[in-house]
Formats: C-alpha cells, sequence, structure tokens
C-alpha cells in the first residue's frame, strides 16, 4: 500500500482535466493508493476566494475534490513538522535557494515534513519551480538524514495521471 499527500496544486490541476471526474474517481477506489489529507492544504484550497470573489465556486469543487479523496486519512499538524520545515528552509537558502520563508514554498516544505514525519511514501506535486527544484529536494535529503528520517518519493503529476489512466 501507498501512503500519499497530495501537493494543494494537484487538486487544480485535476480540476482542469477534461477526464477529472473519472480519474478521481480511479484514486478514491484504489485501496492500495490512500492519500492523507493536511490542515495546511486545505487552508490554502479554502483561500481562495480570498484572491478572487469569482472563485468562490472552483473553491467548493476543489474543497469537494479534496475532502472525497483524503476521505478520513488526515495527518495532524505539529510543531515538529513546522520546526523541520524550518530546517529545510535553512539548508534551501544555505544552497542558494532564492524564495523566502514567507512565500508558498513554507506550506511546500511543511508538506514534505509531515510526508517525512507520518512516514509517507510519495508526495506528489506539478510545482517545479519549488517543492520538486533539485535545491529543494537537495536540503529535505540532507535535512532527514541529520534527523533520522526517510524521504518520501516525489511522482510528478503526469506520472499521476498515467498511473489513473492506465499507462504506466
Amino acid at each position: 500500500m501507498l501512503r500519499v499527500i497530495f501537493d494543494t496544486n494537484i487538486y487544480g490541476h485535476l480540476l482542469n482535466e477534461p477526464d477529472g471526474g473519472e480519474i478521481e474517481d480511479k484514486i478514491v477506489a484504489e485501496t492500495n493508493f490512500i492519500v492523507y489529507g493536511y490542515k495546511p492544504i486545505r487552508k490554502e484550497l479554502r483561500d481562495i476566494h480570498t484572491i478572487n470573489p469569482l472563485s468562490k465556486r472552483t473553491r467548493n469543487l476543489l474543497l469537494t475534490m479534496y475532502d472525497r479523496i483524503t476521505g478520513k486519512h488526515h495527518l495532524p499538524d505539529s510543531g515538529a513538522i513546522f520546526n523541520l520545515a524550518k530546517k529545510y528552509h535553512e539548508q534551501y537558502k544555505w544552497l542558494g535557494g532564492t524564495y523566502g520563508w514567507h512565500t508558498s514554498i513554507k506550506v511546500d516544505f511543511m508538506i514534505v515534513a509531515c510526508a517525512s514525519i507520518n512516514g509517507l511514501d510519495l508526495v506528489c506535486s506539478a510545482d517545479n519551480k519549488t517543492l520538486l527544484a533539485n535545491k529543494a529536494q537537495e536540503a529535505y535529503d540532507y535535512v532527514n538524514i541529520c534527523e533520522n528520517l526517510r524521504t518520501p518519493k516525489f511522482l510528478k503529476y503526469e506520472d499521476l495521471l498515467k498511473k489513473f489512466r492506465g499507462l504506466l
């Protein structure tokens, strides 16, 4: 069984797929692919309406999709996750990373920290500029070795689509 967490952007991408509803159904039905929810992800989805009031319908669709995909599988937030994410960011900056802590990278690093602390197998993202960037992945690996944690593997959005479209 694979224990997985989706980056926030995955839900938006799935919503825009012509066969997104079918893929969502397959993800929900797949008993060997369990997607976990995490409060900062849901908060980012909830906050969509504050960016653009016209996107209230989109926000509701995304929240419904999130709730359906994650079901009863939710991981708690904690100070340990926040502290590990901060360590990732410090190492990322030391490696020459350019994004500051108070950008979208904060939640990205918290997602990876949550996955690492909870022993998840995969983090799925479409974010090549932050969460999947080489400097970020080097930071996760280095810090997790120092903290005796296993870094999850990373699944790109395109590969998620291939898996649930039966192309892998």
